[in-house]
């Protein structure tokens, strides 16, 4: 009978346990992260901006990007195509909007360089910076300026 006990005593403690979000985590920020990702949240402004479409972005340096992108909530997805003047690759794209700033990572076919950008969404006309990220050179940053149409 006391073995009994014992045994239904330890099922409720592991029971209860595994209910809990903290449930085998001792670091205290693991457990407030899984802790926060719990919380319901409400509407935010990413998943209320639109941003597919075709985009065109002028980069202080020279080459310009053009983009047709997708929007998922607050992911966006798409090809793009950049252009140097004299060179033009097919590019994919992807990021997300956050705090009103549209975030991409533009990588192209030939993989050597990858251009990270960021878009204030706040005001016109829409402006930036962007890291332009190479294998064999230190990146690269200046302004970047971007023109939006709907898809």
């Amino acid at each position: 009978m006391l073995i009994s006990l014992a045994v239904l005593s330890c099922l409720a403690i592991h029971t209860s346990a595994q209910m809990s979000p903290s449930y085998g985590i001792t670091d205290p920020a693991i457990r407030e992260m899984l802790i926060s990702l719990d919380m319901p949240r409400g509407a935010t402004l990413a998943t209320a901006t639109n941003v597919a479409g075709n985009w065109h972005l002028q980069l202080s340096n020279g080459p310009f990007i053009e983009l047709s992108l997708l929007q998922s909530g607050a992911i966006v997805f798409g090809k793009a195509s950049v252009n140097s003047g004299v060179n033009s690759q097919w590019a994919t794209a992807s990021g997300d909007i956050s705090d009103n700033r549209l975030r991409l990572n533009v990588v192209p076919e030939s993989g050597t360089e990858l251009y990270a950008v960021s878009i204030n969404l706040d005001r016109l006309p829409l402006t930036g910076t962007y890291v332009e990220f190479m294998g064999s050179a230190a990146p690269k940053s200046g302004m970047a300026s971007a023109n939006w149409s709907a898809a």
